[in-house]
């Protein structure tokens, strides 16, 4: 897939750090002491609050909870810090060497025009985006994590300021006690546990704090809102609204999204019937062949079906995908209009921030008499041949 998954937190000692497991009436105090970010409206992961000459980031990494896992101080002068209580990380901004471990939170720093400051990702293999090819072919970046564990020694040899790295909301269970003890600190990101494509898209708020980069963040979040809002408004012109039901099973499970995830919103805001829509989990359903075929044999779409591009290939994996209703129509959709040459399709490094397109292809999958209405082809998806 298009990310590795890290363990991973520090623990900061001196003037710059208290204790990780910090008590949660020191994080409330050294939020009262500062001015919410109001426009922070759709996310609720993480909080962003300005005090003196201070960001402070709230991060909320737990999967079932909304507890405070971490606090960022943000800072560009460290005599901001003194007296300041409750806080994990202190961060000073704009951070210049970003280890950034996901093609994701890569180009979510090139949208912000900050690709000068990205020092390492996770493997070149899963990119893209030219800007950071182009800089790892000039010997400008690192790759920190080829196998499935994060390379401790290069790591240490970088120095970044910051590591971003993916989360699976087990707080506990994210940490990787040898990175710990390099005193490098991370940002682990649990946006796929937001419960809509907005939330999801306003991390990039969260990334902006630590380049320095709020009002290009808050302008490109903007556009993009503005865009999906009046897509949504286009959809909701139909009445007829198709089943669908995603992915495909690898191994023994078949994980299908949760009814709260924000893939479940936005086949919603397009006008389909999502089959899980009634589940209550914002994650992944581990489920059998047998549970899915029961629920979506006679389903009318098929989407998001790994990196394959075509019937045969989707046969190799399960001969009996040919008894579903979708497969029998060739009503199957996969966002690989765009790959690399190892076949990783550039949906998983935008679609993130501009779940607009995919709203967008969305619409055109399920309801092409509104393509008239619409000012765009498709941006991600394409028919399996």
């Amino acid at each position: 897939m298009w990310l590795n998954f890290y363990r991973i937190v520090f623990v900061f000692t001196a003037a710059f750090l208290c204790a990780c497991s910090v008590p949660e009436k020191e994080k409330k105090a050294s939020m009262s002491q500062s001015i919410p970010d109001t426009s922070i409206r759709y996310a609720k992961r993480f909080l962003l609050s300005y005090s003196d000459e201070l960001t402070i980031i709230y991060l909320r990494g737990n999967r079932n909870s909304n507890d405070t896992t971490a606090v960022f101080a943000l800072y560009k002068d460290s005599a901001a810090l003194r007296g300041l209580s409750g806080i994990t990380y202190a961060v000073k901004v704009p951070c210049k060497k970003i280890a950034a471990l996901s093609s994701i939170y890569a180009t979510m720093f090139c949208e912000l025009g900050m690709v000068q400051n990205i020092s390492a990702i996770d493997n070149i293999d899963y990119v893209n985006n030219h800007e950071i090819i182009s800089k790892f072919k000039a010997g400008g970046l690192k790759e920190l994590a080829r196998a499935p564990q994060v390379d401790i020694e290069q790591t240490v040899a970088l120095q970044p300021d910051i590591i971003f790295t993916f989360g699976m909301g087990d707080w506990q269970k994210d940490l990787d006690k040898k990175l710990e003890q390099t005193k490098i600190p991370v940002a682990i990101s649990v946006d796929h546990l937001e419960e809509s494509p907005l939330a999801r898209a306003e991390w990039i708020k969260f990334f902006a704090a630590f380049v320095d980069k709020k009002q290009l963040a808050d302008s490109i979040f903007g556009a993009m809102e503005k865009n999906y809002i009046e897509l949504k408004a286009i959809a909701a012109q139909t009445i007829y609204r198709p089943t669908v039901f995603n992915e495909i099973k690898f191994g023994d499970s078949w994980y299908m999204p949760g009814g709260r995830s924000f893939m479940a919103q936005l086949l919603n805001d397009a006008g389909a019937d999502y089959l899980w829509k009634d589940d209550t989990k914002a994650g992944s359903l581990p489920l059998s062949f047998e549970q899915v075929y029961a629920k979506a044999k006679n389903a009318d779409y098929w989407i998001n079906l790994s990196t394959l591009r075509t019937k045969k290939e989707l046969l190799g994996f399960e001969p009996r995908y040919s008894e579903f209703s979708a497969f029998k129509k060739g009503n199957l959709y996969n966002n690989t209009k765009i790959t690399n040459s190892f076949g990783y399709s550039i949906y998983w490094e935008t679609g993130m921030i501009y779940p607009n397109r995919i709203l967008n292809d969305f619409i055109l999958i399920f309801h092409p008499e509104l393509s008239q209405k619409l000012k765009s082809d498709f941006f991600y998806y394409e028919k399996l041949k």
